[in-house]
């Protein structure tokens, strides 16, 4: 049998693993023909954990990888054993000199007694060195659970350091060596796995050592080399409940169990210390070839109690097998004791999934779709029934992520309950002619998630709604309620407000979506994202990818630095306030491209009319500076424009002016900043022509009236009227900006400093707060800053 190629055990292993105490246990390693053994421990524990073929874990069983650290794995050629190929596992790890084997404590050998006239051991002997044995199993079975509190951080999420068994955390769990046969300082994953896999070892060996299921050879009479075989169907409770404590019941240990007594060499009849006693030799059931079918092989070699009754063998693996998925099932059950259900069942799934980061968040997600009159006038059914599809994909498919769908128009209707994501389809929405009641929908979200996950929805839940707004008279006070309801179950909020199609937007565009007052902000206090997501083809992954970025749920944060990832087809919202001061933004731009920044102040009006915050571009990769930007109220939108001569990797990074809040903080206040970013992506050649494949781009440009740009010392911008400009294109097509704008390539950057003029006449450099240019130094010169007043 092969197994999967692995990193051989290093050749010191090679020479301990041939010694004798190596023999005195169900096998561990797979040689044969020297040792007698086929890696029996590995496959007895492959047997009671392995997951059906091609199938994920479904909580009890362990999949491919983490079995492999509990189990082992060994490797041959043709059907040749590599000795020392592969590794011994958790389970394995009690046969490993550390820097000696464990004692017999770890295989329950030395409990022997026969009664018979002068057997050396007296009952009680034979029970106090099985509750040593036993004692020592709680102590791994303790050492495991204990271990599994680092699985997780303070806020209840899965640590990847602690999970991980990638090679870049350090591939396979070390079990060799540590002080006293534990290691409490790794990886969290591979310590609980240990204390498991040494606690499984034993208990898998008391059946091997032991009479409990076996049968003595009833030609001879009963002696210490035909110990009385007990031939038990059940299991003996003692060793399968690991979590008890105190003394054995007596009644649980029948008169005549005997486990071996074992010391070098290992004979039947025993020898020195064994003399006259049943020693480990004439009662072990350790050898023999196993399938992970649960069928059996050869038995032996040298285990004269399999071979002299061959059903033995059988019986022990069997019953190994059985009693390693009991002590599995109370493992669980102590880590939700100990832990509670909602964390256990995480712990639980840490434990036996390969990729629990993944895999084993249990969230809930509710997507609430609007159906409404505001939805028909919108054109956005369609395009809201895709954007869920696509957050559905993203979903841990086959892991434990549930969704449910809601439509909602002035009443909340539960679509469909509760499905996997697996092959899960977002049905049509059938628009109606009613007005939204977006809280109604938002409530019954909350409400069956709360009802379904009563103990788990904490930090798991989501909903995620996608509608066409509210009118701009509606009060948003219900939203507002359920939003900070929702927050406070630990249920996180997302909201996507579709904007009409572009065709239809141009014409109507007071039908663009309104999400009503003080709903941005209590989206993004719950964790959640908003955006404007424009009706293009992308703008369903864009969002969902934006939506998993910032963290579907809340336990889907991480420690890490946020830098969200900026899309050009969807209008992100952030929020800076005097705690959260710093929002990270990155692109990725092509030489050739002309990248178009836009911000917009969401803040409502008369609160915090003194707040200001400033936008610096920098090159990602050398931190270098470009240049930045203030935005303060009374600027709808601030612009700043970027034309890439290479590939650079930008980073815009927004903060809070805390200077420019004086009158706020010793009003008492605790303002916030609540604004959107958008980019807009075009193209230009290098020799002082303009292509703009997005026609966003040429409006920018032509919303960009009466700005004076400096593009670098010696150069100068000359303001121009909107007869004189250049025509800007609205499809794809050449803007020459030539003539009376000038070109300067500068620091490797291509400069830009058309301007273009309205219809009134206004200076040619205006004040501040309406859109003074900025001086570019030469450590700026790479940016073309444009701050204007949109008319919206």
């Amino acid at each position: 049998m092969s197994w999967r190629q692995a990193i051989p055990t290093p050749l010191w292993h090679l020479c301990l693993l041939t010694l004798p105490r190596l023999v005195a246990t169900f096998g561990t390693v797979n040689e044969p023909n020297l040792l007698g053994q086929h890696n029996e421990h590995e496959m007895v524990t492959r047997l009671a954990f392995q997951c059906p073929q091609g199938q994920k874990s479904d909580g009890v069983c362990f999949e491919p990888g983490s079995l492999d650290q509990l189990a082992g794995y060994h490797m041959d050629v043709y059907g040749i054993p590599i000795i020392g190929g592969g590794f011994n596992g958790a389970v394995g790890a009690p046969d490993t000199m550390d820097p000696v084997p464990e004692g017999a404590e770890a295989h329950c050998d030395d409990a022997d007694f026969i009664d018979i006239p002068g057997y050396p051991r007296t009952r009680d002997e034979a029970t106090a060195a099985l509750q040593t044995c036993v004692d020592h199993l709680r102590g791994r079975f303790r050492q495991a659970w204990g271990s599994a509190r680092r699985l997780l951080d303070e806020d209840g999420r899965i640590r990847k350091d602690m999970v991980s068994l990638s090679n870049m955390f350090g591939g396979d769990c070390i079990y060799a060596f540590p002080s006293l046969q534990v290691n409490l300082q790794g990886r969290a994953k591979c310590d609980v796995i240990e204390g498991l896999g040494r606690a499984l070892h034993g208990v898998q060996d008391f059946y091997a050592h032991s009479n409990w299921v076996d049968k003595h050879d009833p030609s001879q009479p009963i002696s210490d080399i035909n110990p009385p075989g007990l031939a038990r169907t059940d299991r003996a409770p003692f060793i399968e409940n690991l979590g008890a404590t105190g003394p054995i019941p007596a009644d649980q240990i029948p008169h005549n169990l005997s486990t071996g007594c074992f010391v070098l060499p290992d004979r039947t009849p025993g020898e020195g210390d064994c003399a006259n006693r049943a020693t480990h030799h004439t009662l072990t059931k350790d050898h023999g070839v196993i399938y992970l079918d649960g069928s059996f092989g050869t038995v032996g070699p040298d285990t004269p109690r399999a071979e002299l009754v061959p059903e033995n063998f059988g019986l022990a693996v069997r019953a190994a097998v059985e009693a390693s998925r009991v002590v599995w099932e109370n493992f669980r059950a102590e880590l939700r004791k100990q832990y509670g259900q909602s964390q256990g069942d995480l712990l639980i799934c840490s434990l036996v999934r390969d990729d629990p980061i993944r895999d084993c968040r249990h969230r809930a997600v509710s997507f609430v779709l609007d159906r409404s009159q505001m939805s028909r006038m919108h054109r956005t059914s369609h395009f809201e029934r895709l954007t869920a599809q696509a957050l559905a994909s993203m979903m841990a498919a086959d892991g434990t992520d549930k969704f449910q769908v809601i439509q909602f128009d002035r009443d909340a209707e539960l679509v469909s309950s509760w499905e996997k994501p697996i092959a899960a389809t977002i049905g049509e929405i059938g628009t109606t002619e009613r007005l939204p009641s977006i809280s109604k929908g938002l409530a019954l979200a909350i409400d069956e998630i709360l009802q379904a996950y009563p103990d788990t929805h904490i930090n798991r839940g989501a909903a995620v709604l996608l509608s066409a707004g509210i009118e701009s008279h509606e009060w948003s006070g219900g939203i507002l309620r359920q939003i900070w309801r929702a927050e406070s179950e630990g249920i996180r909020v997302h909201f996507g407000c579709i904007n009409m199609p572009s065709t239809e937007k141009d014409q109507q565009h007071w039908l663009e979506c309104f999400p009503g007052e003080g709903v941005v902000a209590a989206v993004l206090s719950t964790g959640g994202a908003f955006a404007f997501i424009d009706q293009e083809h992308e703008s369903p992954s864009e969002f969902a990818n934006h939506v998993f970025s910032r963290g579907l749920t809340v336990t889907d944060n991480t420690d890490e630095e946020e830098t969200t990832y900026l899309w050009p087809h969807i209008e992100m919202a952030e929020m800076l306030t005097q705690e959260d001061t710093t929002k990270y933004f990155s692109i990725n731009a092509s030489a050739g491209q002309s990248l178009v920044f836009t911000f917009r102040d969401l803040t409502r009006d008369g609160l915090g009319s003194t707040r200001c915050f400033t936008v610096s571009l920098q090159d990602k990769v050398t931190e270098t500076k470009l240049s930045n930007v203030i935005g303060c109220p009374g600027r709808a939108s601030t612009h700043l424009v970027h034309h890439a001569t290479r590939d650079i990797e930008l980073l815009l990074v927004a903060q809070y002016d805390v200077a420019s809040d004086v009158e706020n903080v010793e009003n008492m206040e605790e303002p916030e900043i609540v604004f959107t970013v958008r980019v807009q992506i075009g193209h230009f050649e290098l020799n002082g022509t303009e292509t703009a494949s997005l026609s966003p781009v040429a409006e920018a440009l032509r919303v960009a009236a009466s700005t004076s740009v400096a593009v670098g010392p010696g150069q100068t911008s000359t303001p121009i009227t909107e007869a004189e400009a250049p025509s800007v294109p609205t499809t794809d097509a050449v803007l020459d900006i030539s003539g009376d704008s000038t070109v300067g390539l500068i620091s490797g950057q291509v400069h830009e400093a058309a301007t273009l003029q309205q219809e009134a006449p206004v200076p040619s450099v205006p004040p501040t707060n309406d859109g003074e240019a900025v001086p570019i130094t030469d450590d700026e010169a790479a940016v073309t800053l444009i701050e204007m007043k949109d008319e919206l």
